[in-house]
């Protein structure tokens, strides 16, 4: 959303018109124009209604089409006043209508983008404040929407890292659509001028462009709806929608006034029944956002404007001033909403309304602020027009030019300062603690069969439920939530091509006794303990991961987040089954979490039952192939550290309770293993004390969201393990531990 063409709501008639232009050039004018449209600032106002309510309060669900009906009006708002002024000079000013936008859009958005960055450092983690900088950075240069694309940013689901920027994105995608439209307005006018009705063949040439440009989005949607969201190719067509429109005013125009009322009312009420039905996620915005799109198409195409405005919802003084400063509080209401939320985190308000509604009237307030003393007198201000023009205009535009000027360079300069001189090192866990280090020997194999390990662990755990403020942790907990990622090598082969066995393998490649793990994102997670057991071994012991991200180890075609893990994820399952045939490992783990996983032929979520039968067939596939099989149970999944974590609150706002779902599917694990001689290793003493599951143990973070423990604490864990495992009576280095049958 942003201001390009508001002020041309202000001078356009109701066939989108400006009053007192021709129709020479493209063809036979539409009627006379007789009133502003002040409908379209109702129409502004509904949509940054519709948004800064769904932010809010997440109601209505489908809110966030506000921002593609003003897509469909910015569009509208642009091609009437560029088309306008080439059927009256025969050429568009290109320098002039980016002088234009630049006094309207950059100090407005300079402002907040230098508040929301003073904000984030005085309230967020240094990893966060980091991101937010270079978010800020992104937006100032209207790039933020492939950057929020390019980290796979998920605009549903909102969160305690949620960037306070991430609204600019419609900012940045509308700024390239006025970077290519302008000059595309030109060559169709220039391809089409010599025909015998130019206009009608520049809105045909305009429609074929939005189908195609429809079509596009839909491939894009279905590929990747998450990234489609955001980029630029799945959005153009909305913008060209309103283009379409522009161009077509004069046959709309036409329309008798006795059906305007009811396309009108219908319009309005296509769109909020779309802010009310419109899923997010899969089908958005294409083919989704249509309903959107069309009905603010046809409200902008077909004016009502009756002698009593009152009859016209959206025709009313307080909309139209909501209207005026729509860009202002769009601006403003997503940097308010995250940062008071994040001040009101550790008091009783939190998780209530009122810090959503708290930051809807401060944002109005700083809305009608920045329209009155930025907005204004920088639009009316001589900044960056010619010499001759700026000798014309007061010495208040001199002064919002030196405002604006300063504004721009100090922001530019602040968040290159912050961005760069902070410590980068916060960012990174691995630059605090030595990832890919395995510890020393006695620290993982003192276990050995007795309960010192697991004793010692119980005591850590017991400590830090008992801490009543974050102590120093390495990794730091900021470096944790700002974006952990497990060890390069064992991201390597969780991924969706899977490098190899030789690739995926640590440990003596002779050594006598060898294990392996299958199964999701939650075995990926134990790797950096069972390859920490490996390698201090002395030769003794070999370990293979063959997990991946989102591919539980069941019988089952399952649902991914990310595509391309769910349409690798029935091949690899395939390929673990082979190289356990030829691996032949003496204990084999398996560890699935306990998630909401789908059925991808059914569309229903697999239920505790369909779980524990397709986990029996995978099983049976490998059993003849592998010693014992030990299910190694995930972490209780229930707080997020991303979400809980805030140097401001207490400890005791992590702490996880075990869910009943995870001791569900605990108790399924646990059928299949005896039903294959196997047995099932309860978690809960690693991370746990009485079913409460503190965020950090001896000054280690356990988890770096909900469920995935570090590598760090991973490692930490290793003698505990081996504890428990010995009290289930299997052994990595032989004694109980069951050998496969032989090869046949």
């Amino acid at each position: 959303m942003s201001d390009s063409s508001r002020r041309s709501a202000r001078s356009t008639g109701p066939d989108g018109r400006r009053s007192g232009a021709s129709g020479a050039r493209f063809g036979q004018p539409g009627p006379a124009p007789t009133k502003f449209r002040l409908d379209l600032q109702g129409l502004r106002a509904l949509a940054v209604g519709l948004v800064v309510l769904n932010h809010a309060f997440e109601w209505p669900a489908g809110g966030f089409v506000g921002v593609d009906i003003f897509f469909v009006i910015s569009g509208f708002l642009m091609t009437s006043v560029l088309h306008r002024e080439y059927e009256r000079t025969g050429r568009i000013r290109f320098l002039a209508f980016y002088r234009r936008r630049i006094r309207r859009l950059i100090p407005a958005s300079v402002a907040v983008l230098v508040a929301t960055v003073v904000g984030a450092w005085a309230l967020f983690t240094t990893g966060r404040f980091v991101s937010t900088a270079w978010d800020a950075l992104a937006s100032l240069f209207f790039v933020s929407n492939w950057r929020f694309a390019a980290v796979q940013t998920d605009y549903f689901a909102q969160g305690a890292q949620t960037s306070p920027l991430q609204h600019y994105w419609s900012l940045s995608l509308e700024e390239q659509y006025y970077l290519v439209w302008p000059a595309a307005i030109l060559l169709i006018a220039l391809v089409v001028a010599r025909g015998r009705r130019p206009r009608v063949l520049a809105a045909l040439i305009t429609f074929a462009i939005t189908v195609a440009l429809f079509i596009l989005s839909l491939q894009l949607t279905q590929a990747d709806s998450a990234t489609a969201y955001f980029i630029t190719p799945a959005r153009l067509w909305e913008l060209s929608v309103g283009a379409a429109v522009a161009l077509c005013m004069p046959w709309f125009s036409k329309l008798p006034a006795a059906l305007r009322p009811a396309i009108a009312l219908l319009a309005l009420a296509g769109m909020v029944l779309a802010s009310a039905i419109t899923p997010s996620g899969a089908g958005f915005p294409a083919p989704w956002a249509a309903l959107a799109v069309l009905s603010t198409a046809a409200f902008i195409a077909f004016p009502w404007q009756p002698k009593r405005s009152w009859l016209n919802p959206l025709d009313n003084p307080v909309l139209s001033y909501i209207g005026d400063i729509s860009y202002s509080l769009y601006l403003w209401h997503f940097p308010a909403l995250i940062l008071v939320t994040e001040l009101a985190r550790g008091t009783s308000v939190y998780g209530t309304p009122l810090p959503a509604m708290e930051s809807i009237a401060l944002s109005i307030v700083l809305a009608a602020l920045s329209y009155r003393f930025i907005e204004e007198p920088v639009r009316r201000s001589s900044w960056l027009e010619p010499q001759t023009r700026r000798r014309r205009r007061t010495a208040q535009g001199s002064r919002a030019k030196a405002i604006a000027l300063g504004t721009v360079a100090a922001v530019t300069a602040g968040a290159l300062v912050l961005a760069f001189t902070v410590d980068r090192n916060a960012t990174r866990p691995e630059a605090s603690a030595g990832k890919t280090a395995s510890p020393a020997p006695d620290d993982v194999l003192d276990g050995g069969g007795d309960r010192a390990a697991l004793e010692s662990l119980s005591a850590g755990i017991k400590t830090a439920l008992g801490e009543k403020s974050w102590p120093e942790l390495n990794p730091s907990m900021d470096s944790v939530v700002a974006g952990y990622e497990h060890d390069p090598a064992t991201h390597a082969c969780a991924i969706a091509k899977y490098p190899g066995v030789e690739s995926c393998t640590w440990g003596a490649a002779d050594a006598p006794h060898s294990m392996a793990i299958v199964g999701d994102s939650t075995s990926v997670a134990y790797v950096a303990m069972l390859r920490a057991l490996a390698e201090v071994s002395g030769g003794q012991l070999r370990f293979t991961a063959l997990g991946m991200y989102s591919c539980p180890f069941v019988d089952l075609p399952t649902s991914s987040a990310d595509p391309a893990l769910q349409a690798a994820c029935p091949a690899r399952k395939e390929l673990e089954i082979a190289n356990l045939a030829t691996l032949r490992p003496e204990v084999l783990f398996v560890t699935n979490a306990p998630a909401p996983y789908k059925n991808t032929e059914t569309g229903k979520e697999i239920s505790v039952a369909e779980y524990q039968a397709g986990l029996k067939r995978s099983i049976e596939h490998v059993a003849s192939n592998v010693g014992k099989v030990v299910f190694l149970a995930a972490p209780p999944s229930d707080k997020d550290v991303r979400e809980c974590y805030s140097p401001r609150t207490s400890p005791a706002e992590c702490v996880t309770t075990v869910p009943d779902r995870w001791k569900t599917f605990g108790a399924a694990d646990a059928k299949t293993a005896a039903a294959f001689d196997g047995v099932r290793i309860d978690s809960r003493p690693l991370f746990c004390v009485s079913d409460r599951c503190p965020a950090f143990a001896d000054g280690i973070p356990i988890k770096f969201d909900s469920t995935h423990i570090t590598d760090e604490y991973g490692r930490h864990i290793a003698p505990a393990v081996v504890a428990l495992l010995a009290e289930s009576g299997v052994s990595l280095t032989g004694g109980e531990a069951t050998e496969p049958p032989p090869a046949s």
